[in-house]
């Protein structure tokens, strides 16, 4: 993801990525995101640029496997409201331009009611007296945006990957396939195991229940403070960036589960029919950049398959011929 090396100009970030030998990146811009790489609504206002754009992906063999634009569509302030909409409208024509067929999302987070101005993460399931706000978010705010959203996409051939995350309407399988049912197959999940890690999921468990659902994949690790998660648990009131006091971190790819899980992530994404890009991101707080991405790259690389999914097995080279029973 464009958005681990915003440390760096956007050609030194791609001069990064394909050192490793990474073929595919996700573009980042707009939303919560800074557009300090390249600003959507620009590119798509600017032909010249736009072409530069292309050039500068060309010119070293990248692809764009996805645009990511991540703000909050549904935010009670209709100011951020119109911002992250018009770049999600610009990012779906952007990547109409340039042949890619995804735009990565989150679902976003409303108010608990018309008059609040600030985003309210109801957990329904805690207390009866939150039925009616949550109600009100999902029908009246959620579904109705997501379902406009959808035109949009339609239009411009692109499908909405949105990935489940904690603070946010989308967060789990079925508030996934809540929003999904409403809003019809153009709204796919990115999945990313990071954030069920934290809240618990079984990763491997979820990439089942979604099945051909998923249309994108984030590789992120998370790694847990046993003596925190003790005493806090797994939602401590802390600071963001209070690393000594979280019960959990985001991680490099391998700094918080096995390789072993990272095989079998790559094997459940098969069994559910994905095989397609699997993109890196990085959130790491005890590593610089480089490291944690060169730790990423290696690791992930460790699990890939090189070759596609196969077409038949090895039981059928050897054209076995059953035995006759007598």
């Amino acid at each position: 993801m464009s958005v681990s090396l915003l440390d760096r100009s956007w050609d030194e970030a791609l001069d990064t990525i394909a050192s490793y030998g990474v073929r595919y990146l996700e573009a980042n811009a707009g939303g919560h995101i800074p557009k300090d790489h390249f600003d959507p609504l620009a590119l798509v206002a600017d032909g010249d640029a736009l072409r530069r754009f292309r050039k500068s992906l060309e010119s070293r063999g990248l692809r764009i496997c996805a645009f990511g634009c991540y703000g909050n569509p549904v935010h009670p302030m209709e100011e951020r409201r119109t911002r992250a909409h018009d770049d999600f409208v610009a990012t779906c024509q952007l990547a109409s331009e340039l042949g890619v067929d995804r735009v990565s999302v989150i679902s976003g987070c409303p108010a608990g009611g018309p008059h609040d101005r600030a985003p309210n993460w109801i957990i329904n399931s805690i207390y009866p007296d939150f039925a009616n706000a949550y109600r009100w978010q999902w029908e009246e705010c959620l579904i109705p945006y997501w379902q406009r959203a959808a035109e949009v996409a339609d239009r411009y051939g692109v499908r909405i990957c949105v990935e489940p995350h904690g603070g946010d309407m989308v967060y789990n399988t079925e508030t996934f396939f809540r929003l999904r049912d409403a809003v019809g197959p153009t709204v796919g999940a990115n999945f990313d195991p990071s954030h069920l890690f934290w809240m618990g999921v079984d990763a491997l468990e979820m990439i089942a229940d979604l099945g051909d659902a998923i249309y994108y994949t984030h590789a992120k690790d998370v790694s847990f403070e046993p003596a925190v998660v003790r005493r806090q648990g797994l939602v401590p009131a802390g600071d963001f960036a209070d690393w000594g006091g979280r019960s959990w971190h985001y991680r490099a790819i391998g700094f918080g589960h096995p390789e072993s899980f990272w095989r079998e992530f790559v094997t459940a994404l098969r069994r559910a029919g994905y095989d397609d890009v699997v993109v890196i991101e990085l959130e790491e707080p005890f590593m610089s950049t480089t490291d944690a991405l060169s730790a990423s790259v290696a690791n992930l690389r460790a699990v890939l398959p090189a070759d596609p999914f196969p077409q038949g097995n090895w039981f059928d080279s050897y054209r076995w011929v059953p035995a006759e029973i007598e």
